[in-house]
């Protein structure tokens, strides 16, 4: 499944459902206002391919011409790139650089790659909750075969402990970690899920920490969670 497949398809996603904290008037316009197409945004699914799917990069991202778009010359030559290559995402020679310099951090880090060895990626599940009977839906960065070990990657300006789980608390991972680990247990015959976070710093050295939530994450994040799928419920 494509990720546009998966944005379309029904069911809860814990992005959409983030925005319940502040107000349902919040999540139903985030429901029906998606989010547009960013620089940040475009990046972060680039990094997520080069590590995650990096035999299918080159099928789904191509790096646009070093050329004077001022020029018209130019302008020829960069709107006949565009051109021939519709159904890919282009990338500036800058990012591709800085995205294959990420990609290449996680690979030689010890700890990343053997996570990593042995998962499926970018895999869709979707699963109806037992307490409201609402359909839910995620996207697994990567998880192994047995279903019992989840891996999410994340860039960050700080891949430290104290300043990961700092983020990690503001942006909601700690829900998103209770959601997505609901969506595995669905599939895995409700076996426990161990998660853990890949983070890489989006700045040289792109130092990477690999983090295993704990317990009280976890719980904090199904606590909340709860709250906001049953506040939606209703």
């Amino acid at each position: 499944m494509t990720e546009q497949e998966y944005r379309l398809s029904p069911g809860i996603n814990k992005s959409t459902l983030w925005e319940m904290r502040k107000s349902p008037a919040h999540y139903k316009y985030a429901l029906e206002n998606p989010p547009k197409e960013t620089p940040a945004l475009l990046l972060g699914r680039a990094i997520h391919a080069a590590i995650l799917t990096p035999e299918s990069y080159k099928d789904e991202y191509v790096v646009a011409p070093d050329v004077d778009r001022r020029t018209n010359e130019g302008k020829e030559v960069y709107g006949q790139f565009i051109a021939d290559h519709l159904d890919k995402t282009i990338l500036s020679r800058d990012d591709n650089v800085l995205v294959m310099e990420i990609a290449a951090a996680v690979q030689a880090d010890e700890a990343a790659a053997m996570l990593l060895s042995g998962c499926e990626t970018e895999k869709p599940i979707f699963w109806t909750d037992v307490a409201t009977g609402l359909m839910c839906k995620c996207r697994v960065d990567a998880k192994k075969l047995d279903g019992m070990t989840v891996i999410d990657l994340k860039t960050c300006a700080d891949a430290s402990p104290s300043a990961f789980v700092r983020d990690a608390i503001k942006y909601g991972y700690d829900v998103q970690a209770a959601h997505y680990i609901r969506g595995v247990r669905s599939i895995n015959g409700g076996r426990p899920v161990s998660w853990y976070f890949i983070a890489v710093e989006k700045t040289p050295p792109y130092a990477v920490n690999v983090i295993k939530a704990s317990d009280a994450f976890l719980d904090r994040g199904t606590w909340q969670l709860m709250g906001l799928m049953n506040k939606l419920n209703e």
